[in-house]
């Protein structure tokens, strides 16, 4: 290893290696406390060889609860539980710090039960309440709020406090000229707008004493008008230095920046300047983060300068023994972070507690234990996508005997079609860690092989896990098997030639993730963007164009009034974007009503004609070719022969209920835990 796992020292804290763990809600409690869930789950990371955990956000004082689920430092009554979690950290040589958070003009009184406040009276864009501007007397108040909350993290055990002064919370309303229209001493210059964070950081370093660490979390740039751009950002640092911090925490943009900060669409490092910019001008560590999913990234980072230290938190909630397996160099058995934010930030959206795609135990550690069977048996999955390949797997690591039928000749069911899309290529990671472990627990797979009933006589199974999945649903329209009408996954597999004039009929994932992939095709390659751009013969305008789309005509025909509806809350604007910068139209609210490859109009002779209905009105649309992506149905027919047959039989995933690869993969994991 180079620099990765040495030790470094913030202020008088040294840290075992420059793997730091993200604060990040999780969502395990509603009255601010710390729990057993809290303290299992960040025990397990700390086991797992992180050097630093920052947990929280955690607020300061009521006014600044941005979400039902943080944890609260506004009261002492909290610092037994934060001793029981910091105490048993500690155990595993890990360092641990709570980041402070007072949400502002973000922390909505739908929370928090109280109005929200900021340095001017501008309202959030998503919360739409027009917050209190806080008065100088006011002002120190909160300061004062910010100090309290020190020293309870101080007595809770915490080896450091960080002040999170980035993401449009609090602290940054103030630095930004976006959020602070004030004409007092906190506002106007950026010497002025500075005074809040430094005041904070002064008077927490005079209470709780000069060597207790502090951590600054800063945005490197806002990516909203008007908002922080690095120059700024860099002379914040350099004062803040003064001020008495002691390291600081880089990542990009606010949470309403129109920026995507937190997808797998986002190249990896995309935002690593920041924190190499920052680290340029101060002389106390910098620590990178988002995006970084792979610590052979995170060593890159490191060598070459560009930041101290590396902070993760997906990465670590897939898994957390993440730094110990890349230190053993094990790295098949890696589960990598595919930033998908099903099972974390969107659940949190959607207000559930985190967990995560295939780490099926994140959140419920001490439940969800693999332990050895009682009995060996011989288990049959059938079905190689996702779901199957987790019921084997769990099965297999229970001492059972496995053997997984996939009748494809490759692992990984409708999830391989996933990652063709562009910017969904991580999703690639779930497939590669899942069929690496079957194979490894000496799972016996059999490829390009259809069960029978005579297959499973043959094998004379003691259970059966049926994890068929679904196939292409082909919707009940007139002329749907007319030439050049083809379904999406042939499209994916290369099996059919694409016209120029494409219509897709179904805008849901299906819909949306085969039209950027047809938009795509003979797109320009960034690299050779890159060289053009860089040599003048193009510009940035044209460079974007030329990358982000071929020469087809693309129309999306959705009988709902929106596309993208199964996408995530997190996941689908950016998605749109997509649809919007490749040029795809799409017609929504509709009803095809037929396809027909006989047309009266002679320049359309070649073409397939779909005509559909919208509004009451008939309306026609000519194609070269036309892709079927309307979904997918249950695969039924073997489960409906074994009913009554098989005294053990299990159902998982698409071929019980079309769903998610989440859904489906945490349910393998449960019936591996039943057999």
């Amino acid at each position: 290893m180079n620099k990765l796992f040495e030790p470094i020292n913030i202020g008088s804290l040294e840290v075992k290696n420059r793997i730091a763990m993200s604060a990040m809600d999780l969502g395990f409690t509603s009255d601010g406390s710390i729990n057993k869930r809290f303290i299992d789950f960040y025990v397990e990371r700390a086991r797992g060889g992180v050097g630093l955990i920052v947990v929280g956000g955690c607020y300061p004082e009521m006014t600044g609860k941005v979400w039902k689920s943080i944890i609260g430092l506004d009261k002492d009554e909290y610092i037994p539980g934060l001793k029981k979690l910091t105490d048993r950290i500690h155990k595993h040589d890990t360092m641990v710090a709570a980041q402070i958070l007072h949400g502002g003009r973000s922390a909505s009184s739908f929370f928090s039960k109280t109005h929200p406040v900021s340095p001017s009276s501008l309202s959030h864009v998503n919360i739409k309440q027009k917050p209190h501007v806080l008065t100088i007397p006011e002002i120190k108040k909160v300061i004062d709020g910010y100090v309290a909350a020190t020293i309870r993290v101080k007595k809770g055990g915490f080896d450091a406090v960080e002040i999170h002064g980035g993401m449009g919370y609090l602290i940054n309303q103030f630095l930004s000229k976006a959020t602070n229209k004030r004409k007092d001493r906190y506002g106007g210059s950026l010497k002025n707008r500075i005074r809040f964070a430094k005041e904070i950081i002064e008077a927490i370093k005079k209470k709780a004493g000069k060597r207790y660490p502090v951590i600054f979390r800063m945005s490197g740039a806002d990516f909203v008008d008007e908002g922080l751009q690095i120059d700024e950002s860099i002379e914040i640092a350099k004062e803040l230095e003064k001020a008495g911090v002691d390291a600081f925490n880089v990542s990009p943009g606010w949470h309403e920046s129109r920026t995507p900060i937190m997808l797998m669409a986002i190249p990896r490092m995309a935002y690593i300047f920041l924190s190499e910019k920052i680290k340029d001008h101060v002389n106390v560590p910098v620590i990178g983060s988002v995006r970084i999913n792979d610590l052979a990234l995170a060593e890159k980072v490191i060598d070459n300068n560009r930041a101290d230290i590396v902070s993760i938190g997906r990465p670590l909630i897939a898994d957390p023994e993440l730094p110990k397996k890349y230190k053993k160099r094990l790295f098949d058995d890696i589960r990598k972070c595919i930033a998908c934010n099903q099972g974390c930030f969107d659940s949190l959206l959607n207000f559930k507690s985190v967990s995560c795609l295939y780490n099926v135990r994140a959140g419920k550690e001490s439940k969800s234990k693999v332990r050895k069977a009682k009995k060996r048996k011989k288990v049959m999955v059938i079905g190689g996508g996702p779901g199957g390949m987790e019921a084997a797997r769990i099965a297999a690591l229970r001492g059972h005997d496995v053997h997984l039928f996939e009748k494809t000749d490759t692992l990984g069911g409708q999830l391989k079609y996933a990652y063709i899309p562009p910017g969904r290529e991580e999703i690639e990671n779930v497939v590669t860690f899942l069929a690496n472990q079957i194979r490894k627990l000496d799972v016996n797979i059999e490829l390009s092989t259809k069960v029978d009933t005579k297959t499973i006589n043959n094998l004379k199974p003691d259970v059966v896990v049926v994890a068929t999945g679904g196939s292409p649903l082909i919707p009940k329209i007139s002329g749907v098997k007319e030439k050049n009408v083809v379904v999406a996954e042939d499209v994916f597999d290369n099996k059919v030639k694409v016209g120029e004039d494409v219509v897709i009929i179904g805008g849901g994932t299906i819909g949306c993730e085969i039209a950027l992939h047809t938009a795509k095709m003979g797109a320009m390659e960034p690299e050779v963007a890159c060289f053009l751009l860089k040599n003048r013969v193009i510009n940035g305008e044209e460079a974007v164009e030329l990358t982000s789309k071929g020469k087809r005509n693309i129309t999306i025909l959705e009988m709902k009034n929106k596309i993208g509806g199964r996408f995530g809350i997190s996941t689908r604007w950016v998605i749109l974007k997509q649809v919007e910068d490749a040029g795809i139209k799409s017609i929504t609210g509709i009803k095809v009503k037929n396809i027909s490859t006989k047309s009266k109009q002679k320049k359309e002779k070649d073409k397939v004609c779909v005509t559909f209905e919208q509004e009451s009105k008939d309306t026609k649309i000519f194609a070269d070719t036309v892709i079927i992506a309307a979904g997918y149905k249950s695969n039924q027919d073997i489960t409906k022969k074994l009913n009554g047959k098989i005294d053990e039989l299990y159902k998982i995933g698409d071929c019980v209920e079309v769903r998610t690869a989440l859904e489906a993969i945490h349910e393998g994991f449960e019936v591996g835990l039943k057999i």
